[in-house]
């Protein structure tokens, strides 16, 4: 085995990147949902149904892999399943990954490295597997236009079914071929009207070409979101009547009875058009069997194909922990007597598994079960989700204009100066609180959630810090917001976060695991008791969630499109950029029929010379300095600043006529000195 492809001495074997990608979904990690393929999107719809590389199938495809006498009906598929136990094969990527060059692409590998492909189903069919699965999994045309090879998306589909079928003929057996389709909700946006509309398009794509060219059978595996596979199904059924098994992943779930919630989602995948539902990858042979345990209703057969266990990062490699042949037979015997007629492995598992498994259950039928009540005793409550319940939420709600002053953290840790500033601003009577910045122009800064809380508990002044996704895990972030409602903040603006290009490290490239509104919507989620991967959390924080907008946006049809999404996934109110003319705001509350969808502070800042107006409009990104503005305090030469404090005395005068509130930019290092504006 070439170096690197094994960790030596860890006994872990690599985990599989051909099925990998979906548990990246599953665990909440991924690029933005469409970058890339946005543009693209009305290219998909034409290629998918009208000519190009695909035709749209004339009524349903019932072809299969042997031409005439080998169609496979669901009721044929189902009286395999009730003779005997069904054995799939095990990982194709994690093979792939021990056989191909360093660096090579497992989507794309029945394209460039077919006869590895071959050679892997063959193994797979030596060892015992008497059902494949196609190289087809990460093939789906977005998935491959994220690796800029969607124009190949007929070619590897097309060709994955043709080396099952040669690796078939080779062997001489009655092997049956399943279309691999994996989920589409890490790539495109299910919650977002144009992924919502596309996904549908590319699973009924994939499904077609799969099925046209000899598949005998059609897998959905690895779905993390039970809507998404009911999507599919629909979709696979407008093309194709073969026979299809779904099956879904979970994340590790430490909850008091773990399993009872996944076990209810097979349930419910028996009332769709399948013949077997089960559970692959994640989490594991143990969290597979408790799972099938908690199942207690036996309408179609189960299938469970887990990985060789947990998902493990070390030294930025994905290994898998060293589940024996030996083990996986243990698990596939139990998982028999729990209902299972479709038994294999996912992720870690190859030949030596496979082979182990069909010795496993070579005697064995599939064994009916009545169900079992099991007295766990009862679940903890789910509580309801909470509103929130801050001050400044329930001036909002009653329409009170309130005025907020931003600050800015300090570069160190010494505090002392905006702790006194902040006294200051909580001893004014028309103040209701404070924002806080977050790294404002990409330079570093004390982080705002430690700060809110310290000037909360020094001054008794509500905050509102910012918080983004910029260089920050999904996990990091939830436990970051736990953290903070705990230590009393109630009140957090959403916001993108300025480029780290842009300010002191322009060597950096950001990371963003998740945009602005899958940030919003895990704030939704939290609120309703349960983290993103579905896990109930107990007491759930209820944050008064802001995002950010910009009524001067060079697209102000694009900007509302925007504010709707946020509005959609969960925010409660809006901050606005820097506002010096109210013709832009009225021009862009019109989109809306002349009132924002959620209550909307305005920015005002009163600039201090003609420098820094010019600065901010030429040089900062999404701020726009009225004409009239800069023609007066170019004219105003040493009275600047003077013009440029009237004019913001007269747009927060001004403001209650447009806004539900303001919030005050201070002058850096004195934000009391904003104070008299009020």
């Amino acid at each position: 085995m070439p170096d690197g492809r094994r960790q030596l001495g860890l006994g872990h074997r690599v985990c599989g990147a051909g099925r990998y990608p979906g548990l990246l979904d599953c665990c909440g990690r991924g690029p933005s949902r469409l970058d890339g393929y946005r543009d693209r999107r009305a290219g998909l719809a034409r290629r998918i149904f009208t000519g190009g590389s695909q035709r749209r199938p004339r009524g349903r495809v019932r072809r299969n892999a042997g031409g005439a006498g080998r169609a496979v009906k669901a009721e044929d598929l189902r009286r395999r399943l009730a003779d005997h136990v069904v054995v799939m094969d095990g990982a194709m990527g994690s093979e792939l990954l021990q056989r191909l060059p360093e660096g090579a692409r497992m989507d794309l590998a029945v394209h460039e490295h077919p006869q590895e492909v071959l050679d892997i189903h063959l193994a797979y069919i030596e060892a015992g597997a008497e059902l494949i699965e196609t190289s087809s999994f990460g093939c789906s045309r977005p998935r491959l236009e994220r690796a800029g090879a969607g124009d190949l998306t007929e070619k590897i589909n097309a060709g994955s079914v043709k080396l099952a079928r040669e690796a078939r003929e080779i062997s001489g057996r009655d092997i049956l071929i399943g279309g691999s389709i994996a989920p589409l909700a890490g790539v495109l946006d299910l919650d977002e009207p144009e992924g919502r509309a596309m996904i549908p398009l590319a699973h009924a794509e994939q499904a077609s070409i799969l099925a046209g060219r000899g598949a005998d059978l059609l897998i959905l595996e690895t779905f993390f979101r039970i809507d998404e596979l009911a999507i599919a199904v629909a979709a696979v059924r407008s093309v194709t009547d073969l026979p299809l098994i779904g099956m879904m992943t979970f994340a590790h779930e430490r909850a008091p009875h773990p399993y009872k919630e996944q076990a209810e989602f097979l349930d419910k995948l028996a009332e769709l058009d399948l013949v077997a539902v089960g559970v692959n990858c994640s989490p594991g042979p143990m969290g597979t069997l408790e799972i099938l345990r908690q199942v207690t209703q036996l309408r179609v057969p189960l299938a469970a194909s887990p990985n060789a266990g947990t998902l493990v990062r070390r030294e930025g490699r994905i290994l898998m922990p060293p589940a024996t042949p030996v083990y996986l037979a243990q698990f596939v015997r139990q998982a028999v007597g729990l209902g299972a007629a479709v038994v294999g492995g996912c992720c870690g598992t190859g030949p030596e598994h496979i082979r182990a498994i069909a010795d496993a259950v070579r005697d064995l039928a599939p064994q009916p079960r009545t169900t079992t009540v099991v007295a766990v005793g009862p679940s903890p409550p789910v509580p309801e989700a909470i509103r929130p319940s801050s001050a400044l939420a329930a001036k909002l709600e009653r329409g009170r204009f309130v005025r907020l002053v931003q600050l800015d953290p300090p570069k160190g840790t010494n505090v002392e100066a905006l702790l006194e500033a902040s006294a200051a601003i909580a001893g004014h009577p028309d103040v209701d609180g404070v924002d806080i910045n977050s790294n404002p122009l990409a330079r570093l800064r004390m982080d705002p959630l430690y700060l809110g809380q310290l000037i909360q508990q020094r001054t008794g002044l509500e905050t509102v810090p910012h918080i983004t996704p910029r260089d920050a895990s999904l996990m990091g972030l939830q436990s970051q917001l736990l953290g903070a409602w705990r230590g009393g903040i109630r009140n957090l603006l959403a916001i993108t976060g300025d480029p780290s290009q842009l300010g002191d490290y322009p060597g950096v490239h950001d990371v963003y695991h998740v945009d602005i509104f899958e940030l919003v919507r895990s704030l939704s989620r939290l609120a309703e008791g349960y983290d993103c991967a579905g896990n109930r959390i107990g007491d759930p924080p209820g944050f008064l969630v802001g995002v950010a907008v910009n009524p001067a946006a060079d697209d102000p049809q694009k900007e509302a499109d925007r504010l709707r999404r946020t509005f959609d996934n969960g925010a409660h109110f809006a901050m606005s950029q820097v506002t010096f003319d109210w013709r832009a705001w009225d021009r862009f509350t019109g989109l809306f029929g002349g009132e924002l969808p959620i209550p909307t502070l305005a920015a005002v800042w009163p600039l201090r010379s003609l420098k820094m107006a010019m600065r901010l409009h030429y040089e900062v990104p999404g701020i726009v300095v009225s004409e009239d503005l800069l023609r007066d305090l170019d004219a105003a030469g040493a009275d600047a600043e003077k013009i440029g404090y009237e004019w913001a005395v007269k747009m927060l005068r001004q403001a209650p006529d447009h806004a539900a509130g303001a919030y005050l930019i201070a002058p850096f290092k004195q934000p009391q000195a904003i104070l008299p504006l009020i």
